[in-house]
């Protein structure tokens, strides 16, 4: 193994939540010596919760599992990784130390002294331990593809919200799916004009490695375009995380990126925040130098399944009428439907393709308490099924 130039190189894993650790190491208390050396003065006897960053480094050589994955902080050994565990991630982690890079991921160290209400003169300190990791499924812990190669700023992680047209752009998705079902996806952000002699509208179009894959609808759009142009005029190309999901046939993306006003003021002037590249080659065809468009193909199903996560809880009433529309949007697809699933966070549907981006629109306007586009959705889907 060896790393460029002899430096290595911090590499926070993907695929972690927020604050959650969720995964427990295990053979903490052979090493309480070096444990308590990591807290230093952040151990409080009576107990305490302390975060750090920790190095997954696997070891090949070790002469009891050369399948092991040993976890380190501050340059001491802390636990492992269980063993059935570490045999799912060790190759992967392998790959990323050949490039001279270390894994790492966020900790939490809970610890307390069993012995705090023992006040006799020299009485040891016996902690007892706890420590978890924030670790991701095996084939999340990278970015299935390559950062950009122009100036970039990627956008802090935010709550879901679904890529619409993305049927139409299966050609190039298909280069995406991997046997798990999923993958996590560097995306790219750009602004596009659909302006018509009537009407003036803007759109966030979404691209990976350059080929169009979808864009945002009006509404959420209209929630990224600030950033987007604003990191355009600084020189920079706006990247944010999208959730792909495929099979041989059909696809959905989400992007999960923090809004323009989500977005801290350090970020928006600070410095770009990027990705670690890992050499590896592109998935996609290159694109003609002239061509910002993908191929587009047929649809290959009628129905689209709507799954988004609200950026603010729905209220009673909101997702009353959001069960509604989605009511109606399900009963213009025909029977043996699945009922759809409205709580206070997330919308679930199977709809008719073509009705998938109105639907995406009317959904985002109950979240803003506007329900003329549902009410007139559903007034259209009532018609229609009158007259048939």
């Amino acid at each position: 193994m060896g790393s460029a130039g002899g430096q290595w190189q911090p590499y926070p894993l993907w695929g972690g939540r927020g604050d959650w650790c969720n995964e427990e190491v295990v053979g903490v208390h052979a090493y309480t010596d070096a444990i308590q050396a990591t807290l230093g003065s952040d151990f409080d006897p009576s107990g305490s919760t302390v975060r750090r960053t920790v190095e997954l480094i696997p070891e090949p050589g070790n002469p009891h599992d050369r399948y092991a994955v040993s976890v380190r902080a501050s340059n001491y050994l802390i636990g492992y990784l269980a063993r059935e565990r570490a045999i799912l991630f060790h190759s992967r982690l392998i790959g990323l130390i050949d490039r001279g890079l270390v894994p790492t991921v966020p900790a939490s160290i809970r610890a307390y002294d069993q012995n705090r209400w023992d006040d006799r003169p020299g009485s040891p300190v016996d902690l007892a331990i706890n420590i978890d990791v924030q670790l991701s499924e095996p084939h999340l812990i990278i970015p299935g593809n390559e950062p950009p190669d122009v100036p970039y700023t990627m956008l802090p992680h935010g709550y879901s919200v679904q890529v619409t047209k993305v049927d139409e752009h299966f050609e190039i998705l298909r280069h995406f799916v991997e046997p798990e079902g999923e993958l996590e996806l560097l995306v790219t952000l750009h602004e596009i004009d659909v302006s018509t002699a009537k009407t003036e509208k803007k759109l966030v179009e979404v691209r990976v490695e350059g080929h169009r894959i979808g864009q945002l609808t009006p509404q959420t759009s209209a929630k990224f375009l600030p950033a987007v142009r604003h990191l355009a005029d600084r020189g920079l190309v706006t990247v944010g995380r999208g959730w792909f999901k495929g099979s041989a046939v059909s696809a959905q993306v989400s992007l999960m990126a923090a809004k323009a006003h989500e977005l801290p003021g350090d970020f928006l002037a600070g410095e770009p925040q990027t990705v670690i590249p890992l050499g590896r080659p592109r998935r996609t065809p290159i694109l003609a130098a002239s061509s910002v468009q993908s191929i587009e193909v047929t649809p290959v199903t009628r129905t689209f399944v709507i799954d988004l996560v609200t950026s603010q809880p729905l209220t009673p009433w909101q997702q009353k009428e959001a069960l509604k529309l989605l009511r109606a949007a399900t009963s213009a697809v025909g029977s043996d439907i699945e009922e759809p699933v409205v709580t206070d966070s997330s919308v679930k549907a199977t709809v008719l393709q073509d009705h998938s981006e109105l639907i995406a629109n009317a959904v985002a306007g109950i979240e803003d308490s506007d329900f003329s586009l549902a009410n007139e959705y559903r007034a259209t889907v009532g018609s229609k099924r009158a007259l048939s």
